[in-house]
């Protein structure tokens, strides 16, 4: 399984100790407020509980749980070019 989080924080600080969590958790940054990584229910539940603890009024945070063959049958593209992931030849670290 791999986990999604995406995220809109005003805060740099708590931005930074965010990303910095996602990263300790073993996920790589996709965009600067997206991360993805292997992980099931269980990792979605700790960065539930550190979100709770750290988002400010209107942040917002969002976790998404996805089957292997769910991601990577997702589709990502770049400029002129649009492959599923499986079809790239990278990988999330």
């Amino acid at each position: 399984m791999y986990v999604v989080v995406a995220f809109d924080i005003s805060s740099e600080k708590v931005r930074g100790k965010i990303r910095r969590y996602l990263r300790r958790l073993g996920l790589s940054m996709v965009n600067r407020s997206v991360y993805a990584g292997v992980g099931g229910y269980k990792t979605a539940s700790l960065i539930s509980d550190m979100a709770k603890r750290n988002l400010e009024e209107g942040d917002n945070l969002y976790i998404v749980v996805i089957r292997d063959s769910e991601y990577e049958s997702s589709v990502n593209c770049s400029k002129g070019d649009c492959r599923k992931l499986s079809e790239r030849k990278y990988e999330v670290l």
